[in-house]
């Protein structure tokens, strides 16, 4: 049998052939999509999509007029968006919900 041949030094994939993936801004800003796909979510009880679309349209938005708009803290938008445990209380969604549906 016959010896294959390997090469001694394994070539590095190229960093070119991988992109970081930007969501699409404008599906992320656009309400009535977004509203359905929370609503969708909470209808099949998909926690995990819900929390996710979430986060994804509060980062596409600005902060501070998100605040202004829901009566919220900047820092409580930012802890909701940053933090890995994602256990917001019923006012906070219900003020984020109406301005998102409104």
């Amino acid at each position: 049998m016959a010896k294959v041949k390997i090469l001694k030094k394994q070539k590095l994939s190229s960093l070119s052939t991988l992109r970081k993936h930007e969501p699409d801004t404008k599906l992320l800003r656009d309400k009535k999509l977004i509203v359905a796909v929370l609503i969708e979510a909470l209808l099949q009880n998909d926690l995990d999509t819900f929390r996710d679309v979430l986060i994804a349209h509060l980062r596409s938005l600005s902060k501070t007029e998100l605040a202004k708009k829901t009566g919220l803290g900047r820092r409580t938008i930012y802890d909701l968006i940053e933090n890995k445990k994602f256990d917001p209380r019923l006012s906070t969604l219900s003020s984020l919900l109406s301005k998102i549906a409104a």
